[in-house]
């Protein structure tokens, strides 16, 4: 009988497999899981990505931009009058 099941002796090194294959995979196998694992890392490569994203977004569209620039400051003044007009009430202690 030949063949994958066959009972004849196969030489010793095919019979083995290479130490070394055996642990540059499981030296990858390790880097692979240590990267997953490096929450830090993995959180402020998203986050650089994100800003530089929103760098192109911006030199693309700088009337966006200001919108929302003054959009924002906007915001931050009717915050500011409305606080002011409750304290002079004296709503606000």
């Amino acid at each position: 009988m030949t063949g994958k099941h066959s009972n004849e002796a196969q030489p010793l090194q095919e019979q083995t497999p290479n130490v070394d294959e055996l642990r540059a995979e499981l030296s990858e196998t390790v880097a692979a899981l240590a990267a997953k694992a490096d929450v830090p890392t993995r959180v402020h490569d998203s986050a650089s990505a994100g800003v530089e994203k929103a760098k192109i977004t911006a030199e693309s569209n700088p009337g966006i931009v200001a919108a929302l620039a003054a959009a924002a400051i906007g915001a931050v003044i009717a915050y500011v009058v409305v606080r002011r007009r409750k304290s002079r009430r004296g709503v606000l202690r």
